[in-house]
């Protein structure tokens, strides 16, 4: 057969006339049926579920407590521990140095303003005081011998005076008598002159004589002043060895107990040393530490409630210091904090815990405290719709008294179980039977 023929081009014809399948197109066919084998073993699974496992049993509440969400009023406060505390202390010192003899009060003791400490003895000051005493006695007698020495010269010069006023009066007489005399020719003019001399004489003593006496008396004031001056400076010397003598009875100051006391017997207490510690009992505190970050909201004048083991009595804020304290809470502010009216049996240094009101607020939305609280701890709560109960996430605020504040979640008239949710917090949804129900208070 010749070459070219149609014959010949048929017997080199493809036995296959399709296009042949790429390595892909069968992978993904592989795949395809993969996944629908999968899907059929999923929903045969879905299916033995649904009807095989029983289905879980709705739980029923039988007996509860709910509540109504309701209005109060709140009053907000900072809460803090304190101290009660002498807001008057003070720190009775010695003014002398001595030896303690006597302990004439102990801890714990009510003292009044000047009653006895202690008794200190100090040789010291009891020499000095003698010796103060015999400088006393010399002064003395120095200015009395000083008034007896000038009343004994005055006298003298006196004397003296008398006695020359009486040789000028005699004078006088023997030369007007020797004028006469002498115009009469009885004497000569030579002895009226000697008359008139000794006149002349006699007169000069007597200015002499009161000379004398003017000096005699100035310098007795002089001697007698000193004296005097003496005499005051030895009982000023006396008076303090006296004074220093009284300071070995060291007496408190004020009316309060005795806290502290810092001698004993045969001790000795040096001068400006603490010898006891006296509070004033009627100024009593309380000194709060409160977190510096929350005494932003507390300011003076403000009530606060005190704590004194289960006691409480009222106060009111009277200072809050300038800066924060470091401690082992962390930053703190001293509060001082004054009692309406005073406890007589709270002893300083009590521990007592305050809560100061920093705000009051009117128609707050809120629940009574209960159960719940502590058992739905992610805060939610059960709210009753008819016959069944939903969990429903709220968010709580303040606390006041017996109620919680409710900040969100849940509306005034809604009501709430109050009671345990341990046994069932895991469910969304709950049954409740409504003749179980009995209402908070």
């Amino acid at each position: 057969m010749a070459a070219g023929t149609p014959e010949t081009e048929r017997e080199y014809e493809p036995i296959v006339t399709s296009p042949a399948r790429t390595s892909s197109s069968k992978t993904r066919r592989d795949m395809g049926m993969l996944i629908f084998i999968i899907v059929v073993l999923v929903g045969a699974v879905a299916l033995a579920a649904r009807f095989l496992i029983p289905k879980e049993k709705p739980y029923l509440l039988s007996n509860y407590t709910f509540a109504h969400v309701s209005t109060a009023d709140f009053t907000d406060s900072v809460s803090a521990p304190g101290t009660v505390a002498p807001a008057t202390t003070v720190d009775v010192r010695a003014d002398v140095s001595g030896v303690v003899a006597k302990l004439s009060a102990a801890l714990g003791d009510e003292v009044n303003v000047g009653d006895p400490i202690c008794v200190l003895q100090s040789p010291e000051l009891v020499t000095r005081r003698d010796e103060a005493v015999r400088q006393v006695v010399a002064a003395e007698d120095a200015l009395a011998k000083a008034k007896l020495d000038a009343a004994q010269s005055e006298e003298r010069v006196r004397r003296e005076i008398v006695v020359a006023e009486q040789a000028v009066s005699d004078a006088l007489n023997r030369r007007e008598d020797m004028e006469k005399l002498f115009e009469a020719g009885a004497v000569s003019r030579v002895q009226v002159d000697e008359a008139r001399a000794a006149e002349s004489k006699a007169r000069m003593a007597l200015d002499n004589a009161r000379l004398d006496h003017d000096a005699t008396i100035r310098s007795n004031a002089l001697s007698i002043d000193t004296a005097t001056r003496q005499v005051g400076v030895a009982r000023n010397a006396l008076r303090a060895a006296e004074d220093c003598i009284s300071q070995l009875t060291v007496c408190s100051p004020i009316k309060g107990k005795v806290l502290e006391l810092s001698v004993v017997l045969g001790a000795t207490a040096s001068q400006g040393g603490v010898v006891a510690q006296v509070a004033d009992m009627e100024s009593i505190v309380v000194k709060a530490k409160v977190a510096s970050t929350d005494v932003r909201r507390v300011t003076v004048g403000q009530p606060a409630s005190i704590n004194l083991g289960g006691r409480k009595v009222a106060g009111v804020v009277r200072h809050v210091a300038p800066k924060a304290e470091a401690s082992g809470q962390g930053a703190t502010v001293e509060v001082t904090i004054d009692f309406d009216e005073r406890p007589g049996d709270v002893p300083p240094n009590s521990a007592a815990f305050v809560d100061i009101e920093v705000q009051r607020r009117t128609d707050v939305p809120s629940l009574p405290r209960g159960a719940y609280l502590a058992s739905s701890r992610e805060l939610f709560v059960y709210v009753i719709e008819g016959s069944k109960a939903v969990q429903r996430d709220v968010r709580f605020g303040s606390i006041f008294g017996n109620r919680i504040e409710v900040v969100d979640g849940l509306s005034v008239g809604e009501s709430v179980i109050t009671s345990s949710y341990e046994e069932f917090k895991d469910r969304r949804e709950i049954k409740v039977a409504p003749e179980g129900g009995r209402e908070s208070q």
